[in-house]
């Protein structure tokens, strides 16, 4: 082992490792990313995932010996982390894999090497575990490497067996382990390798990959067998630095000084979970994982809000990971650029997560004081927990570990079915949750010919008569998937004919069409099925629009930008992204230009089939919801964009027309909402909005120039308003043809210039109806300058109630009058009532003057003691109420 002055810092340590085998004839390459192309898998979770096809033998290798540095991610003892000297979130595995190239020999030589001579690892410290069935291995390691039996243990499957899956490549392991001392181990006379104290830390498995294992669970030799092995980098140098265990290397030293640095409480368990989840914090937002209720966004959330909620019990108040985050990327980013090259999205990242949860953080921690002190949380509390403060279900199972209380997790279960089914997404069909119910076993994929075909002819395959679904052997409708709608159209045949109201696909392809009515039907029945053709045009549109769009966020906003959701249907799309904010105004702008600018450059829109490891190397972005087979389609727009699609499309972008966006929001926390519309609908929308606006101009005009007259009425003057306004209308076919030839710009611009009409009325109006208003009260006052009448009693003609206050107010302002009844005559007669508070003491309140005169008039109204409002009754009765009301104050 090497003295302090000579230990190996883990960089040297990871670099050491890939040379080494670089030397044995091993290809280097670069970590493959946290989120995994393995759609059975929620992260890298193993060195040996990305290398998962070629051992099931659905790919071929590009090298046949490789090496790798891996970042992984484990959840399964996230509780563990901080607690044991072992247990991390975050972890690069060092592995070594050969594709039918070496095998148990060569690779249980090189770990023996690279541990006892490169990394000169005490000997006299190492064990070694088998599989307790396989003699090759015991052997290989008792005569070829030459140590002695008692040190070689023999395991069950459960340690030493590694399998894919039930069924498909496996094999035995052999596992190297470091003794790290009985002062560490349980005390229990046969504790040795598998034990699971602290004293065995295992360094190094190998894996032997020689079987395949059939339906029936039998062992069949592979004719290619591999090798697959992993070093955790944490453990081996925990190891070569000699110190206690994973969290006093250099891997972690740095990020526990900086949080020990913030703390103002003890809590060393509190201070290693937080340099933990900081580093997987900060490499899953590297890889384009953001905070979400759902996957690996929800991954991500419960880490941040796990290490926030460690920080408080810390004592640490404020805002701190976004630090930590800045730790990491100075210890990681010159091994992973990306840490580097997004640090702003990073902190960005976090940082809003931070301020979110912290903003509910303290109203959740009371909460749950006031729910322990109860004994028990059930259900709903444990939900409302979950909902409204933000607290995922693992962190209130802690807190309510660490005091014994009980959690009615079956109860949360309940609460949360009941919110998905709330928070189903609209423009999506029910019927899709429903085919889980169905017996599609036993059905064949359907053949989809709706790329190339809006009419074809099919067989029944299947009838689902209490569904009114239909299953044809082949068929041109589109099933509702990766967030396109499903086609409608008719299925004919004979002299019958039935419209097709929605069309379904199950996860293995099986397509099921939803009818109005299934009578007539039969199995095996041959029928014509025909599409909506213009709402599938319409569809398409919008659908390489998203495409489209998804470039252009990210072009604009950044890389960040990944989508989140999407529906796409013939009236509209709607676009759910990563990003951290509102999309401001002008970058909107920018973005549907960028959109317009693609479609008028009329770009060729094609498709490409390739494997899924083609079209990654092409660049090409998978979409979200989408699953991909060993064949995939890759949407081509040009030069511009590629991704990986499904669905329909149209040929060129000339055919989506226009592209406009009609709304931005906030969907969640980290995640915004686009909602847009092109081709037809888009056309339908802006002409629509125009003759909207056209509209509003047109009434505003008419109600103007009515202020107008009156105002010229009152004072006696002739406006100048109506001389010096003139209104312009551009028409809407120019409009239209601004649509066709993809020109956002003007389209823009004349819908500005209606509603810059439309303000600039408003405020005219505006101003008219407060000149109207002192003219009246001016009018309404003009015969008094000084008055010691008592009452102040007016009978005032077309007032309204805003303009009857104001001469109340200048009324009272005199300070003589002790009452106020002001009445405007006109189709609904209103009036107000004033007293003041010594006439209401007297007992002459208001209210009760309102009431004598609407007993006369009809009318109906209230108020307060010193002020009523009221209107309607007989008009004709006006004079007997206020004579009514003179009779009363006398």
């Amino acid at each position: 082992m090497q003295s302090a002055e000579t230990r190996l810092s883990a960089g040297e340590i990871r670099e050491r490792f890939l040379k080494f085998f670089e030397a044995k004839g091993h290809q280097r390459l670069p970590s493959a990313s946290l989120v995994p192309s393995d759609p059975t898998v929620l992260l890298t979770l193993a060195g040996m995932l990305p290398f998962k096809p070629i051992f099931l033998g659905q790919e071929k290798p590009r090298f046949k010996r490789v090496t790798t540095a891996q970042k992984c991610i484990r959840m399964i003892d996230v509780e563990r982390v901080g607690q044991t000297p072992r247990h991390h979130t975050f972890f690069e595995m060092l592995g070594n894999f050969s594709f039918g190239d070496y095998f148990k020999k060569e690779a249980i030589q090189f770990a023996w090497e690279l541990l006892t001579k490169e990394l000169k690892v005490p000997i006299p410290r190492l064990r070694i575990a088998v599989f307790e069935k396989d003699d090759e291995a015991f052997d290989l390691w008792h005569q070829d490497i030459g140590l002695p039996k008692e040190i070689i243990f023999r395991l069950g499957e459960d340690n030493n067996f590694w399998s894919a899956g039930p069924t498909g490549p496996c094999g035995p392991c052999s596992e190297i382990y470091y003794d790290t001392g009985s002062e560490r181990g349980c005390g229990k006379p046969d504790c040795a390798p598998g034990c699971d104290c602290d004293r065995w830390l295992e360094i190094w498995n190998l894996v032997f990959i020689q079987y395949n294992r059939n339906e029936q669970g039998e062992l069949l030799p592979l004719k290619q067998k591999g090798i697959d092995t992993g070093m955790g980098l944490e453990r081996i140098a925990s190891v070569l630095q000699g110190v206690a265990d994973n969290f006093e290397t250099d891997l972690f030293r740095p990020l526990i000084k900086q949080v020990e640095t913030l703390a103002k409480n003890s809590g060393p368990a509190s201070v290693r979970i937080i340099a933990d989840h900081s580093r997987a914090i900060t490499q899953l937002i590297a890889d384009g994982v953001y905070p979400s209720n759902g996957g690996r966004g929800y991954v991500l959330r419960r880490l941040i809000r796990r290490a926030v909620s460690h920080g408080r019990k810390l004592g640490i108040d404020k805002p701190f990971l976004q630090g930590l985050a800045d730790g990491v990327i100075a210890g990681l980013g010159d091994v992973y650029p990306d840490l580097k090259t997004k640090a702003a999205v990073i902190r960005q990242t976090i940082r809003e997560e931070e301020d979110a949860f912290l903003a509910t953080l303290e109203a959740g921690l009371k909460w749950f004081t006031e729910l322990a002190a109860r004994r028990t949380i059930d259900g709903g509390a444990a939900f409302k927990l979950h909902d409204t403060y933000g607290f995922p279900i693992e962190l209130t199972v802690e807190l309510a570990k660490e005091q014994n209380i009980p959690v009615d997790l079956a109860g949360f279960e309940r609460e949360m079915a009941a919110q998905r089914e709330r928070a189903r997404q609209t423009g999506i069909s029910d019927k899709k949750a429903d085919l889980a119910a169905l017996d599609l076993a036993q059905l064949n994929q359907t053949n989809f010919s709706g790329y190339e075909k809006t009419t074809d002819e099919g067989k029944v395959q299947a009838l689902f008569p209490a569904q009114k679904l239909v299953v044809l052997d082949k068929t041109p409708f589109y099933g509702e998937s990766g967030g396109q709608v499903g086609d409608t159209g008719l299925l004919a045949w004979d002299k019958h004919e039935v419209r097709v109201v929605n069309t379904l696909v199950s996860p293995k392809g099986v397509v099921l069409h939803e009818l109005e009515n299934i009578d007539g039907l039969k199995k095996d029945q041959k029928l014509k099925a025909t599409i909506d053709a213009a709402k599938r045009a319409a569809i398409q549109a919008h659908h390489t629009a998203t495409h489209l769009l998804h470039k252009a966020l990210r072009e604009t906003l950044g890389d960040h930008v990944k989508q989140a959701g999407s529906y796409v249907g013939p009236d509209k799309l709607r676009f759910d992204f990563n990003h951290f904010h509102a999309v401001k105004a002008a970058e909107l702008e920018q973005i549907e230009r960028l959109v317009n600018q693609k479609i008028a450059e009329k770009l060729k829109v094609e498709v490409l089939k390739k494997s899924y490891q083609e079209a990654v190397a092409l660049g090409a972005m998978a979409l979200f919801g989408e699953k991909y087979g060993e064949t995939v389609r890759v949407l081509k727009i040009g030069d511009y964009s590629l991704e990986l699609c499904g669905g329909t499309h149209v040929k060129n972008t000339a055919d989506i027309v226009f592209f406009k966006i009609m709304s931005e929001s906030a969907l969640g926390s980290g995640v915004r909402r686009l909602e847009a519309v092109a081709g037809p609908a888009a056309k339908v929308h802006i002409i629509f909005q125009a003759k909207s606006l056209r509209d509003q101009v047109e009434a505003q005009l008419s109600r103007y120039r009515a202020l107008e007259r009156e105002q010229e009425e009152l004072s006696g003057q002739k406006s100048l308003g109506s001389n010096i306004f003139e209104i312009e209308f551009t028409e809407l076919e120019r409009l239209g043809k601004c649509v066709d030839n993809h020109d956002s710009v003007n389209v823009d611009k004349f819908l500005e210039h209606l509603r810059g009409r439309v303000d600039w009325l408003q405020e005219r109006i505006a101003k008219a109806e407060r000149t109207i208003a002192e003219l009246k009260t001016k009018q309404a006052t003009a015969a008094i300058t000084e008055t010691d009448e008592v009452i102040y009693l007016r009978t005032l003609s077309g007032y309204s109630m805003d303009q009857l206050r104001a001469v109340a107010d200048k009324v009272r302002g005199w300070g003589k009058a002790t009452a106020i009844i002001l009445v405007s005559t006109g189709a609904r007669p209103i009036y107000l009532i004033t007293v003041t508070d010594q006439l209401a003491q007297a007992g002459l309140t208001a209210k009760k003057l309102a009431e004598t005169f609407n007993a006369v008039t009809g009318g109906r109204g209230g108020g307060k003691e010193t002020k009523a409002e009221g209107g309607g009754g007989d008009p004709a009765k006006i004079e007997a109420g206020l004579t009514a009301i003179k009779q009363a104050l006398s």
